[in-house]
This record gives C-alpha cells, sequence and structure tokens, in this order.
C-alpha cells in the first residue's frame, strides 16, 4: 500500500494525535523508570549474611541482582561459573599459564543446578572441545551471548528472586500498559495522516513531511523499549530485600578488606565462593579477566569514588566532532556551513527555475522532476547546515572553558568497542591504527549516570586509575590527565 505522504502532505490533525499519544508514552516511559528506581542501599554489618530461615544462602548470580540494583549484571555469569567450579560441577586448572575449564565435573550428591546455572553450564559445554575449554576461547566466544541469551538469563535470575520473596517484576502491567497503548494509538493515527494526505507541493510541505517521518522514529522507539521491559528480567525489592541488599553490601566492605589484589581462581572451594560473591559487587576485579565466561558491562560499572560504593550508568557520546580540539571543530564547522549554505542556496534556485535553465530546457518533460530533486535535495542540506553552527558554537564555547573532575577511570574503552553495531563497521577500520581515540568514564561520586570522554593517546588514562582529568564541556576532548593518590585534593589551578 502506497501512503499518500511519501508525495502529499499528511493530515496536520491526526500528525499532531500522533505526536501528542507519543510524547505522553514517552513521558510515562521515563516516569515509571525514575519512579521504580531502586534506592541505594545502606550498609550495615561486615559478617557474611545467614541463610533467610527455611533457605539455603542466595547464589552469587541472586548476590548480583540485589546488589546492583536489583538487576542481575554481565559479572554474575562468570561468578555462577565460578560456584559452579567451588560446587564441584566444573574443574578450573591452568596449563603454560593460562587458565583451562575441565567441563566434565563430580558434584556432590543431591546437589541440583537451577535454571540459570544450567544455562551458563550449558554455555560453557559449548566452547568445550573434549570437555576441556580454555580462558582465551571463552574470551573469543563472547559474541555467542546475544541479547536473547542475557534476556533469558536475567528472567531466570529474576524468578529465582522472586522464589526467596526478595523482589517482584519491576515493570507490572500498570507500568507496562499506558506506553503500549498510547504507542499502537500513535502509530495508528500516523498512518491515518499519511492515507489522508492532501496533494501539496514538496516546497510548500516540506515541514510537515519531515514531522511525520521523525514521529514514525519516535512511535518506533517507544515500542521498542516498551517491549524490551516487557521481556527483560528488571525487579524492584521487597521489605526482606532491602535487608538483605544491606546485608551483603556490608559484607561487601569486609570482602574488599580480605581479598587481595592477586587473588586466583585456582584457589580451594570457600575461596572459590568467596571470590564469586566479590565480583558480582565490583571486588576483586582481576577474577573476571582470569575467568572471562562473559564480557564486562561496558555501560555499568561499580565505583568507590565519594568513599561510598556505588554503581554509575556510563554513556559513550558519538556525534561528528565529538572529542576532537575545539578549535579544529570550529574551524572544521565555519567551512562546512559557508559550503553547505552555498551548496542549498544553488539547489533551491534550480527548483525555482532560476539555475541550470539550459539544461532544463533540453529535457521539458523532466523539468518538474528535477525541481523536485533540487527542493529534497536543498532540505537535506538543513543536516550539515545545522550540525556546522553547533560545531561552530561548541568551538568557541570549549575553546575558553574546561571541567577538571578527579576521581575513578571506572571504564576505559575503545570506540569500535561501544559504539552501535551499525557504526562499529564505519570505525572499525579507524581502530586499528596506532593513534586512535579512547573513551574515558571518570566519576567523582556525585553522579548516577557519568558521560565519558573522548581522549587521545597523550590524554588517555588506565581504566581503575585514580586520576584528575581536564576535558571540555561540550566536545568532550581531553586536555589532559594526570594520576592522583587514591584521596583526593585540591586543583593547583
Amino acid at each position: 500500500m502506497q501512503l499518500a505522504a511519501i508525495f502529499d502532505r499528511p493530515s496536520t490533525n491526526t500528525v499532531a494525535i500522533a505526536i501528542a499519544c507519543t510524547a505522553i508514552g514517552w513521558a510515562l516511559h521515563w516516569w515509571f523508570e525514575c519512579s521504580t528506581r531502586s534506592e541505594r542501599a545502606d550498609p550495615h554489618g561486615e559478617q557474611r549474611p545467614e541463610p533467610v530461615e527455611g533457605q539455603t544462602i542466595e547464589p552469587p548470580a541472586v548476590v548480583g541482582l540485589i546488589t546492583n540494583e536489583f538487576t542481575a549484571p554481565q559479572s554474575a555469569v562468570t561468578a555462577t561459573s565460578l560456584d559452579l567450579a567451588a560446587r564441584g560441577w566444573i574443574r578450573l586448572t591452568s596449563t603454560d599459564g593460562e587458565l583451562v575449564v575441565v567441563t566434565r565435573g563430580n558434584p556432590a550428591g543431591g546437589d541440583s543446578l537451577l535454571p540459570f546455572e544450567q544455562q551458563v553450564l550449558n554455555h560453557l559445554a559449548s566452547r568445550a572441545f573434549n570437555d576441556v575449554s580454555s580462558a582465551s576461547t571463552l574470551a573469543l566466544s563472547h559474541h555467542r551471548l546475544n541479547r536473547r541469551w542475557w534476556l533469558r538469563f536475567q528472567r531466570s535470575v529474576g524468578e529465582e528472586a522472586q522464589a526467596r520473596g526478595l523482589s517482584t517484576a519491576r515493570y507490572t502491567p500498570l507500568e507496562l500498559a499506558p506506553p503500549a497503548a498510547l504507542a499502537a494509538i500513535a502509530l495508528l493515527a500516523w498512518w491515518f495522516a499519511g492515507r489522508n494526505g492532501d496533494e501539496i507541493a514538496l516546497s510548500e510541505s516540506w515541514q510537515s513531511r519531515t514531522v511525520w517521518v521523525l514521529t514514525l522514529g519516535a512511535i518506533a522507539g517507544l515500542g521498542w523499549v516498551t517491549a524490551l521491559r516487557f521481556m527483560g528480567g528488571a525487579q524492584r525489592p521487597t521489605d526482606l530485600g532491602r535487608d538483605r541488599q544491606n546485608a551483603w553490601m556490608g559484607f561487601r566492605q569486609r570482602l574488599r578488606e580480605r581479598i587481595p589484589s592477586d587473588a586466583s581462581v585456582l584457589a580451594p572451594p570457600p575461596q572459590q565462593r568467596a571470590l564469586s560473591q566479590a565480583c558480582v559487587m565490583g571486588v576483586a576485579t582481576q577474577v573476571l579477566a582470569e575467568f572471562p565466561a562473559a564480557p564486562e558491562h561496558p555501560r555499568l560499572a561499580w565505583s568507590e569514588a565519594g568513599g561510598v560504593p556505588h554503581l554509575v550508568r556510563i554513556r559513550y557520546p558519538f556525534r561528528p566532532g565529538y572529542g576532537q580540539h575545539p578549535m579544529k571543530v570550529g574551524a572544521v564547522g565555519l567551512v562546512v556551513f559557508f559550503a553547505a549554505r552555498w551548496l542549498q542556496g544553488y539547489l533551491e534556485r534550480i527548483g525555482d527555475g532560476e539555475a541550470l535553465t539550459s539544461l532544463l530546457d533540453r529535457v521539458p518533460g523532466q523539468v518538474e522532476l528535477i525541481q523536485d530533486i533540487a527542493d529534497i535535495l536543498a532540505l537535506i542540506c538543513w543536516l550539515p547546515i545545522v550540525w556546522a553552527a553547533w560545531a561552530v558554537i561548541a568551538g568557541v564555547v570549549d575553546s575558553i572553558a574546561t571541567r577538571v573532575r578527579i576521581g575513578s577511570v571506572v571504564r576505559a574503552r575503545r570506540p569500535a568497542d561501544v559504539l552501535p553495531p551499525l557504526l562499529v563497521n564505519v570505525v572499525k577500520p579507524f581502530a586499528e591504527r596506532d593513534r586512535f581515540s579512547t573513551y574515558l568514564a571518570v566519576d567523582d561520586g556525585n553522579r548516577r549516570t557519568v558521560w565519558a570522554w573522548l581522549a587521545n593517546e597523550r590524554g588517555a588514562a588506565p581504566q581503575g586509575a585514580q586520576a584528575r582529568v581536564r576535558a571540555t564541556p561540550l566536545l568532550g576532548y581531553v586536555r589532559s590527565s594526570e594520576p592522583v593518590g587514591t584521596g583526593t585534593r585540591p586543583d593547583a589551578e
């Protein structure tokens, strides 16, 4: 079926209804995100929590869920693997300095596996040859843990937490139905707006056509995030879950003090259990590198900045000019602005019949088509014009403004490792160069979300370091970074 809005102007009233429904749907989406968010824990005690009456001690994955804002972290896969080793389901050994995993073990009689534990064991076994795998093999197989695998794992861990009375589903039908219904209504209104379009020239209706297309993107995004919430395993705490969270976070401090930085997974079972509980709470992170059963989460990290252990979310901005020197971005922005503006004016003259008249006279039957194409290209020119204007403003502001942050480098990632899959193929050829950029996420303990800055080789810092980083506020260009002690000190400037 052809939509009239492809050729004609969409109906204004129904587009307005679609926009209103989409805006309300997104507002409800963020409202439910904030209203159901788990509060930070209030740790108490340093002793290992005793099991709840009538239950066994929580598995490491469940410990990870209740201490990671009631969402099962990726580190729970490594923790579960280590717990399986402590229980005899798999064996860990070393050959030529590399960790070797033997997937045929000898568990104790009567010991059974929970669904998510069986899922992890199946993953380890699928990577083994003759029941033997290695750390390098597991690291290379991270791509097999796709979105579907993670959703199934998180739902399974969440179901175990619910069975223990520690949590309930974070998003109930009350939080899921309104955004879904509004997205459906908006999509229906969008469809009628295109079907009942008016025959108006492109040059006189490009604004409403652009809004019509952008509205479809917003509706699709709302439907996608709502579907992810429905399929996900996010939880919200019960009173018992809150008490267990506080108890485990208190025990985290003891683990942090007692586990050495060189602790290995090749240890007796009691120590393996302690390491499995520690690594899901951001302690003994060397375990994740030694036993890479799952990748480290690039957008969620533990931080000790500010003296209180907490989780931070990391965002990696990607836009033209981000991480570049402000003066360079400003100069390029000026050139692009004037070039795009000249090209747009020339295309508009073609659309009005004031340019390329000799060519148009030779093809009298194609004049309207050529003019329509010129009008479309003139509209597209607004994209580089808007970016160029932003680049000039950002270049001027960042040339004189600098933000200084002293804190912990919670994540250091190459752009090709964190960009959306569609952009990876574009960035990957550049990532193979020696002098490429690295995202630095620096947390000072004052925020729940950290926007990563983009540093070159000279301004980069290793993950886990305490550093003073100077960066620009808009373009995220790292001017300099220098290591500092574990405690912060006043800036010299």
